[in-house]
């Protein structure tokens, strides 16, 4: 959506749009209805089952049971994100629709923007925390199932959310309605403002989160491998069968995280950089912002068929506990 018309005025007159052809405009239309009823629908059910169910059946639990559910409350506030995330997509379908002319207004227009930014930052923070949550599970097993606090999970979802709304507060008043080559554009902002947002977005919501996810993966596969060779030693006690299944799904969840992460934030993030390098370039700006909307696409299809990997992921924290406990690690 704004993504393909981030142009200010002054650079119009010199610029010519590439505007995506007919039978292209309605494969992204088919493809954008898609992703919203999939990823609504998935994350929805994701919300009910791990979430309003779940809490409907543990009211009145016990502390230890409630402790328990760290993993589980993280992953129905990713679901969440990624709702705020795919709510963005029914209003691209007016600017497609329109031939690439955004008729929405200025207000709506802000609101499109936010809610990309927002989900975004929520989508990167959450994802990041689980990989974090994940690697206590396995490093501090104890703290994490019996003596953490029971306020501290639900107050990290709390300041995860403020923190991601802070960041993305900005674009609601940069965000505006222009004029640009006989069609009405929904932009970010204007160059330079543009660039400074992009930098924190680089920065906040990427770099500084991709050194957590591989930090906290690196620990998990290490801590696993040495629990590994515990289990294979002469003295273990342990049952080496079940343990490998635990261990087989668990590097099985790393490896499909890691491919998301990889695949979803890095392109669209690094034509983000580029863009904001590109300002004076034209021509490679045009192939940067094709490649931010592909890339945003990608992210889209992500939120919508991550549900998809919690039914790899939801047991997963209960095996860490189990895992830890039988190689004493």
């Amino acid at each position: 959506m704004s993504d393909k018309l981030l142009m200010n005025e002054s650079s119009s007159s010199n610029y010519t749009a590439a505007y995506p052809s007919e039978g292209m405009r309605i494969l992204q239309m088919i493809v954008t209805v898609m992703i919203f009823i999939v990823g609504v629908s998935l994350n929805g059910l994701v919300i009910w089952a791990l979430g309003v169910r779940v809490w409907c059946r543990n009211r009145g639990s016990t502390r230890d049971t409630q402790s328990t559910d760290s993993f589980r409350i993280y992953v129905v506030n990713l679901a969440i994100a990624d709702l705020v995330l795919l709510l963005r997509t029914p209003l691209m379908l007016p600017y497609l629709m329109n031939h690439s002319s955004w008729t929405l207004g200025e207000p709506v227009c802000k609101l499109a923007i936010y809610l990309r930014c927002l989900g975004l930052y929520v989508n990167a923070f959450f994802f990041c925390t689980i990989a974090v949550e994940r690697s206590l599970c396995l490093l501090r097993p104890v703290w994490a199932r019996m003596k953490r606090p029971r306020w501290t999970v639900p107050l990290a979802c709390a300041a995860i959310w403020v923190l991601a709304a802070f960041f993305a507060l900005p674009y609601i008043g940069t965000a505006k309605i222009i004029l640009w080559q006989n069609r009405t554009a929904c932009i970010e902002s204007n160059m330079g403002v543009e660039q400074a947002l992009i930098v924190v977005e680089i920065l906040a919501g990427f770099l500084l989160l991709l050194v957590i996810f591989l930090s906290c993966n690196i620990a998990v596969i290490v801590c696993t491998k040495k629990a590994e060779s515990t289990i294979s030693s002469p003295t273990s006690s342990s049952g080496p069968g079940n343990t490998s299944q635990r261990l087989t799904r668990l590097y099985r969840v790393l490896f499909l995280t890691v491919i998301l992460f990889l695949t979803c934030w890095v392109p669209y993030f690094t034509c983000r950089f580029l863009r904001a390098l590109s300002h004076e370039q034209p021509k490679l700006k045009e192939k940067v912002i094709a490649g931010a909307y592909v890339a945003l696409f990608l992210v889209y299809i992500k939120s919508a068929l991550t549900p998809i990997l919690y039914v790899i992921a939801t047991p997963v924290k209960c095996a860490c506990f189990n895992f830890c406990h039988d190689t004493g690690v």
